[in-house]
């Protein structure tokens, strides 16, 4: 890498950011594109987010990831929404181009890219459950009735969450069944639909667990985690000793980068670069 006065400059934005594998993705995928460009992670906190994005923008920076805590407060902070961002309720990509900020949602693009990739499954007239109403839950939501599922079943461990999240997803046209967290009602909910997504944080730390049973999965389910880190959460476990396809949020991850990618360079993103760079800095792989 080359840094000089043409290196155009992009970067991801959160609290915290430490764990960030997105420089490795991208830095990666610039270099395998011959592209002067690098990628940077920043530490900023929601107090601060507008005067960075403004700063990104006074010294003509090429576009900002968006992380925890920022999607949701970026909505209001951007000069223009894409339609898709608006109705997913969050920002995780911005564009910016002749002194604007665009802001745009990557993720629901990256979770329907990694079904297909790890299942061969389409949402389209699927029955499907999510676990989780936050920010990440409600939008992976919205994106299922979106794209056409046949049900949808939505949780969340505080019940007044759903509220908005079932407001929400009614305005497309797609029924959804609010779901209690445990108990018979969710074990009924997993054994009718075929894919359950866990859109909570619950699976980060090794000791965490849904305490899920595994004779409520069988080999007709696929169970997605957003989680990558570790690569087998407990949910995947159980799941995959009762014979379910399991698969985590690598993918999702991978191919939210690269529709970003594509977005600030207007180039077709490197997917393979960029998946090696991805498992060598979170798996230690060879790349």
């Amino acid at each position: 890498m080359d840094i000089n006065g043409s290196t155009q400059i992009a970067g991801v934005f959160g609290s915290p950011i430490a764990h960030t594998a997105s420089p490795a993705m991208h830095n990666a995928a610039f270099a395998a594109s011959r592209l002067n460009w690098v990628y940077v992670a920043c530490h900023v906190e929601p107090a601060q987010l507008r005067s960075a994005l403004h700063g990104a923008r006074d010294m003509h920076w090429a576009g900002v990831n968006l992380t925890v805590p920022h999607k949701l407060l970026a909505l209001d902070l951007v000069d223009a929404v894409d339609p898709e961002a608006r109705e997913l309720g969050a920002v995780n990509t911005v564009v910016i181009r002749d002194g604007h900020l665009t802001g745009y949602n990557t993720d629901g693009y990256g979770f329907e890219q990694a079904l297909r990739e790890d299942f061969g499954m389409e949402l389209a007239g699927r029955n499907v459950l999510i676990l989780g109403a936050g920010g990440a839950g409600r939008a992976l939501a919205v994106k299922c009735a979106r794209a056409g599922v046949r049900k949808l079943f939505v949780t969340n461990r505080t019940p007044a969450k759903l509220t908005a999240v079932l407001r929400d997803i009614a305005a497309i046209g797609t029924p959804a069944t609010p779901v209690q967290f445990h108990g018979p009602a969710l074990a009924a909910a997993i054994h009718e639909v075929d894919l359950v997504v866990n859109a909570t944080s619950v699976g980060l730390k090794p000791d965490d667990s849904l305490h899920f049973d595994t004779e409520w999965f069988s080999g007709r389910h696929c169970v997605f985690d957003t989680i990558y880190n570790p690569a087998e959460t407990d949910l995947l476990r159980i799941a995959r000793t009762a014979g379910a396809r399991v698969a985590n949020g690598l993918g999702m991850l991978l191919h939210q980068g690269a529709r970003a990618f594509e977005l600030w360079t207007q180039q077709p993103a490197p997917v393979e670069v960029m998946r090696r760079a991805l498992r060598g800095a979170i798996y230690g792989d060879p790349v």
